[in-house]
């Protein structure tokens, strides 16, 4: 299974569904990551470090590849042409099964935007007379993750044998995560932050018995026919 997962800014992923992409990385399913921005416009760390940190937080998850659509920071437009035609073109290239969305409704306006393009893409992705250069191809699913929204999710996906991975690669974004000298403050490098990521992350746990979960909303109905699924 090949599972294609979209973060706005090069930390994005990470810190919403990090642990559930290093478990479908773990279980042997292709993942690849794809962020739309270079984060440009953060407090702290330039495009190069943030790069940088970027591919080393993907290998400790396990992606199979990590792009950068390379989309200006604070200008993501989900009505814009040429910013669908890419994500459009970038669903055509790596022809997932799955899809990892943010949520359209986030506070943050790039995730916001970013989401309702995602959206659309995949719908475009499916037309065959949207002419990319490329076959079109639908989705099986797209999964829709929290970011600063907290959500009354569809299913939760039991991280507790990744939370560990999934917290290495938050910090592997050292430029954003880790305060100290000649760092802007700012409420994810504080010290309070990483606690309240657990915290959350434990939260959501709970819910299905969990030490630690993540939540998710689906796209469409999942279809069942194998009530196996439940016995997991």
């Amino acid at each position: 299974m090949r599972l294609l997962v979209f973060g706005i800014h090069p930390d994005d992923i990470e810190l919403s569904c990090g642990g559930s992409v290093a478990l479908a990385a773990r279980q042997g399913h292709e993942v690849i990551l794809a962020d739309l921005s270079t984060g440009e416009a953060s407090s702290n760390g330039t495009p190069e470090e943030r790069a940088k940190e970027a591919m080393e937080a993907s290998k400790i998850l396990g992606a199979t590849q990590r792009v950068n659509l390379g989309f200006h920071d604070t200008k993501i437009q989900c009505e814009d042409p040429q910013q669908l035609h890419a994500v459009v073109s970038c669903v055509r290239r790596f022809k997932p099964d799955f899809v990892f969305i943010p949520h359209k409704e986030d506070p943050h306006p790039d995730h916001a935007s970013g989401g309702e393009l995602i959206e659309r893409s995949l719908y475009f992705a499916g037309v065959q007379g949207y002419q990319t250069g490329a076959d079109a191809w639908a989705v099986k699913q797209g999964l829709i993750y929290i970011g600063r929204l907290e959500i009354d999710p569809d299913f939760i996906v039991d991280i507790t044998s990744t939370f560990e991975v999934r917290v290495r690669a938050i910090k592997a974004h050292r430029t954003q995560f880790i305060g100290g000298e000649g760092r802007k403050p700012t409420p994810i490098n504080s010290p309070e932050f990483l606690p309240f990521i657990e915290a959350r992350s434990r939260c959501y746990g709970f819910r299905i018995g969990a030490r630690y979960g993540e939540p998710f909303l689906t796209l469409k109905p999942m279809a069942l026919s194998d009530f196996n699924l439940f016995m997991g």
